[in-house]
């Protein structure tokens, strides 16, 4: 299973620890937008467990200043599964969440 970690990148200083709590068995590859805090983290942990990782990163030069949120959808669409950690204030992690919701896609929502 191609699981997304989305989340803030204000995560606080043992997101690696709730991360990992969250992780099924079942997962064979980390998808990560590559941003600073959440993102980071999920791929440290993913190397760790000797998962691939698949990094979407934004294209600003495609998509200017919507390159982050273009980006999101590209994870969404992607995964099979998205766990987001949010803080309640991330618009970025709010936005990936919606498109979830949207495409009926599996998510968890972490409160961090």
């Amino acid at each position: 299973m191609k699981l997304a970690i989305i989340g803030t990148r204000r995560a606080p200083s043992n997101i690696s620890v709730v991360i990992l709590r969250y992780i099924p068995e079942n997962v064979t590859e980390i998808v990560s937008g590559g941003a600073i805090g959440t993102d980071r983290a999920a791929e440290e942990i993913a190397d760790s467990l000797s998962l691939p990782i698949r990094r979407f990163l934004p294209n600003y030069k495609k998509y200017g200043r919507n390159a982050p949120l273009k980006r999101n959808i590209e994870i969404v669409d992607y995964a099979d599964e998205v766990i987001a950690f949010w803080d309640g204030s991330s618009h970025g992690t709010k936005q990936c969440i919606i498109e979830c919701v949207n495409r009926r896609k599996p998510i968890r929502v972490i409160p961090i």
